[in-house]
């Protein structure tokens, strides 16, 4: 399923644009994805997943080039968030490590952030926040997606803002899953991020059976909870040149005036994906 949209400033209302729902509306965002089914899927008014909003890119002297045109869209989106996202419910991380280091410190804060949700304390402030209750190491009785088949454990989106290549200044294009369901086209922050998930058994997700054990192709793996992929890249166009090295110098070239304009504006868009994403229950596998 492909939506294609155009630009939505901040001050616009957010849209409804899941990734795994249609769209009949004009906004800024391509949705690229497997087809689901959506007699499946129903959206709640009750927060059904936390949300760990991070952005990749490159620190000084490169923060405010192409390639961190992922930080920059978080810039402008984080002021936003507070006024349409349950504060409890997620948490923004910028990385701190050059792209194609990004996944180590990424799923480090990440595994982190999921020992502090799953504390006592985490998960009062959560039922307090939004309403479901999720104990450890049970089921979930309000059916929320999670259950049995994440341990119990509130479940999860990784969001990944980044640059994306070819696409024009301030197109967003969302993807769902790692490159078992779209490839990641070469690009290091993605191909880093997913190799570290993988190393620490977060992802590919693996489902639990009832004795406990594990078996590959469900949502549940890396201590039990349910974790999904949320790609989100913003365009940055690309280098009219074919030349060796004409790539690495575009996207190290800091952004003009209506290139970071157009990535800034591309944050109303996606604060509609968010909000559906964390609302969104029922199953989120690809």
């Amino acid at each position: 399923m492909t939506t294609t949209t155009t630009p939505t400033k901040h001050s616009q209302p957010a849209q409804s644009l899941h990734p795994n729902s249609e769209s009949n509306t004009n906004t800024n965002i391509t949705h690229i994805q497997k087809d689901n089914n959506p007699t499946t899927m129903s959206i709640s008014k009750s927060p059904h997943r936390l949300l760990f909003i991070s952005s990749i890119g490159n620190q000084k002297p490169y923060r405010f080039t192409r390639h961190s045109a992922g930080h920059i869209l978080l810039d402008a989106l984080s002021p936003i968030l507070p006024s349409s996202l349950p504060q409890q419910s997620y948490t923004t991380w910028y990385s701190p490590s050059y792209m194609n280091e990004s996944g180590p410190k990424l799923v480090r804060q990440l595994q982190r952030w999921f020992d502090k949700i799953d504390s006592p304390e985490g998960n009062t402030s959560w039922i307090s926040n939004s309403g479901v209750a999720l104990p450890l190491g049970g089921s979930n009785p309000n059916g929320a997606a999670g259950g049995a088949a994440g341990g119990g454990r509130i479940p999860a989106t990784l969001v990944i803002l980044h640059d994306e290549l070819e696409a024009p200044p301030g197109k967003v294009r969302v993807k769902r899953g790692g490159p078992e369901a779209s490839s990641l086209r070469g690009h290091r922050g993605l191909i880093s991020i997913c190799e570290s998930l993988r190393g620490k058994g977060l992802y590919p997700v693996k489902s639990v059976n009832s004795n406990g054990s594990t078996s590959k192709g469900g949502r549940n793996s890396g201590g039990g909870r349910d974790l999904s992929i949320l790609r989100v890249g913003v365009g940055i166009g690309r280098p009219e040149s074919r030349g060796k090295n004409a790539v690495a110098d575009y996207v190290l070239t800091e952004m003009n005036e209506k290139e970071m304009d157009a990535v800034k504006n591309a944050a109303g868009s996606i604060l509609g994906v968010l909000e559906e994403e964390l609302f969104f229950s029922g199953s989120t596998s690809s």
